[in-house]
């Protein structure tokens, strides 16, 4: 959900009134100075253990376990000044210092099976053409026996009389043909160009005017509820800051200074999976091994009633052995199969080994920008400059000379980019099997030269 400009304003007036009215209460009595500091404050938390079952649901039990949690500061410094009722303070600190051990969060759910709702979602996606073409067809037969007295022997007729046309969509969709068994049925049946040429032919009863039930959407409609057992699982999780903050506030305006000299933070050992039925081949689950995030030398200024403009600073994102394992029913799904071999994927897991970002902002209007991205059947890696205007707004963001490399690891995705080179009539720039291409221009309309 995103949270528009007047919300986030909203919030800054909000903190501004209660900072000022609470510094305000306690200090400023009458005009002058206070200064005060902390070595160190913190909240230590070790070996929690919660469990509860939800009211009127005798299937649902949730457990936590929680080894060690600490939130605290450190090296707080302030100098408070009001003077004519402008208050200002210089606030530094580092903080806040955050640290998590093991952190497991345990539920047993009786819900749907959302694995077979999946299925049914792609099924019924599947079959919208067929039935949306029956439907049109069964629509001109009508308009023919009130034209003719008599139902159409054939396709061929309601074709020839102009009654239906199969260069217009769904019907030129020739993964599909058509049979008219009347008075008793239409038939739609896949072609060798469908996805599934094997699958059941879809009937539709011409006397109640209904589609029969095939008996894959039988099996899939008829699976009861399923007794799931989730895990989500944090080994280790540590946030470093060291900030140092001037602070002017006024009655009808608050205005900022934000010098961080250094931040950090990194989870270790995520992981999150769900079982169905105590069936492990219908696992599915998300390991996250190492995110990082960190920030170097970050200045940045707060006027009223305006988004922070920031003048520096180095802000690295980092993300290592990422994967997503699908369940064995839904890798037997006919788009996602096609897809895995695409990617070369043999297996039902999607591995994602390097995802790199960093930027490096020099001043308020220009930095560098590069980005990693490594998968087993491809590689991308972007690197250039870019240009920045702040106004108080949303920033506008333009690229220079940006350079982008596309290295496709496996056979399947090769061969697609080949496909769209014949398709489209045009070549990638290469070097060597390196698709290299050059971007420029606003973020939002992005040019990207050559195309």
């Amino acid at each position: 959900m995103l949270i528009r400009l007047y919300h986030i304003r909203y919030l800054y007036q909000l903190l501004h009134y209660s900072i000022y009215f609470l510094l305000t209460s306690i200090f400023a009595q009458s005009d002058g100075n206070f200064d005060g500091s902390i070595n160190n404050s913190e909240v230590y938390f070790k070996d929690l253990n919660f469990e509860w079952k939800p009211y009127n649901q005798e299937s649902h039990l949730h457990s936590l376990d929680l080894s060690e949690l600490r939130l605290g500061f450190s090296d707080i410094k302030t100098t408070f000044t009001y003077n004519d009722s402008i208050a200002t303070s210089n606030i530094m600190f580092s903080g806040p210092n955050i640290t998590l051990k093991s952190l497991i969060l345990n539920s047993k759910i009786k819900s749907p099976n959302w694995i077979t709702e999946e299925k049914i979602r792609r099924l019924e996606k599947r079959e919208s053409i067929p039935k949306e073409s029956i439907d049109i067809i069964a629509n001109a037969v009508d308009i023919f026996k009130i034209d003719h007295d008599t139902l159409p022997s054939d396709l061929n007729q309601l074709i020839i009389n102009q009654y239906i046309s199969m260069q217009t969509p769904p019907l030129n969709n020739y993964s599909w043909s058509y049979t008219l068994d009347l008075p008793n049925k239409i038939i739609s049946e896949p072609t060798f160009l469908n996805i599934l040429p094997n699958r059941d032919a879809i009937v539709f009863d011409w006397n109640t005017k209904s589609y029969r039930l095939s008996p894959l959407s039988d099996s899939l409609f008829n699976v009861p509820m399923a007794n799931w057992d989730y895990q989500f699982k944090i080994n280790d999780v540590s946030q470093i800051l060291a900030s140092d903050m001037y602070i002017e506030m006024k009655p009808d305006s608050l205005g900022f200074d934000l010098m961080m000299e250094y931040g950090r933070f990194k989870i270790s050992g995520i992981s999150f999976t769900a079982i169905p039925n105590s069936d492990l081949n219908e696992r599915s689950s998300i390991k996250l091994p190492e995110l990082t995030l960190e920030v170097k030398d970050v200045a940045l200024n707060n006027k009223p009633e305006e988004i922070p403009t920031f003048h520096k600073g180095n802000y690295k994102f980092k993300v290592r052995n990422f994967e997503i394992k699908l369940p064995e029913d839904l890798k037997e799904e006919p788009e996602i199969q096609r897809m895995l071999e695409t990617m070369g994927i043999w297996n039902n897991s999607l591995m994602l080994r390097v995802l790199d970002f960093e930027i490096n902002l020099i001043n308020q209007f220009a930095g560098e920008l590069e980005f990693k991205f490594q998968t087993p059947f491809i590689k991308i890696s972007i690197i250039g400059d870019f240009g920045l205007r702040q106004n108080g707004t949303t920033p506008d963001i333009r690229l220079h000379d940006v350079e982008v490399r596309i290295h496709p690891i496996s056979l399947g995705i090769r061969k697609w980019l080949k496909e769209w080179e014949k398709k489209n009539n045009r070549e990638f720039n290469r070097v060597g099997a390196t698709i290299v291409l050059k971007i420029n221009g606003s973020l939002k309309e992005p040019l990207i030269q050559g195309y």
